[in-house]
């Protein structure tokens, strides 16, 4: 994970994609925090940004603020540009507080060999001012639970829907109803039925019982 590395397509403030990278899902409005130190007064900071367009796909989570700041600018929170691959997440969740932005919430874990500029215990938080959070959410958990399960990046021409229905009714499945009364049931004002084979004068001797 980096802050203020991330490249961009020329003209655009799109990032440019990673080997075998796809982009899946992105939205604007959304309010970058990423909060470093243990919570204690003198031993916690914050990198942020009141808006911009947060990006996630099959490797990673980037986030690109609507306005950029100077390089030289004296403002030690400036935020340019943020990335994190998906295997740098931990505890990741959706909040979907009573008042205020939805938001996805994570643990960030340093980058293998100390590489990136972001120090352990840093949490990162996305508020999104104009909707999308869900989508974007469970997008990022659907890749997670795939690395987790194979141990590696899912193919980036692979689908990853944000949501999934319920699943399709399988082939030749019957209904959930009642099922029709079997061929031996008989309606209570229906006449009941003899038997082919059966003797002259029965019907008449059984109407008679």
């Amino acid at each position: 994970m980096a802050l203020n590395v991330v490249m961009l397509e020329r003209g655009t403030r799109y990032p440019v994609p990673l080997p075998n990278e796809n982009f899946l899902y992105h939205c604007s409005g959304v309010k970058f925090e990423l909060k470093l130190g243990d919570g204690y007064p003198g031993n916690s900071s914050a990198h942020k940004s009141p808006s911009g367009t947060a990006f996630v796909s099959n490797q990673r989570i980037v986030f690109l603020p609507k306005t950029t700041t100077h390089e030289n600018s004296t403002n030690t929170g400036a935020v340019n540009s943020f990335t994190i691959p998906h295997a740098n997440l931990r505890d990741s969740k959706f909040v979907q507080p009573l008042f205020g932005a939805n938001r996805f919430e994570a643990q960030t874990v340093p980058l293998t060999g100390g590489q990136g500029n972001i120090p352990p215990h840093a949490a990162l938080i996305l508020s999104f001012n104009e909707g999308g959070g869900f989508d974007f959410a469970a997008i990022a958990r659907k890749i997670a639970e795939r690395m987790s399960e194979t141990g590696t990046i899912p193919p980036h021409e692979e689908e990853l829907p944000g949501y999934d229905g319920p699943p399709p009714p399988l082939p030749n499945s019957t209904p959930t109803s009642a099922p029709p009364p079997s061929s031996s049931a008989h309606p209570e004002d229906s006449a009941p039925s003899y038997p082919s084979d059966a003797p002259p004068g029965y019907e008449q001797w059984d109407s008679k019982s």
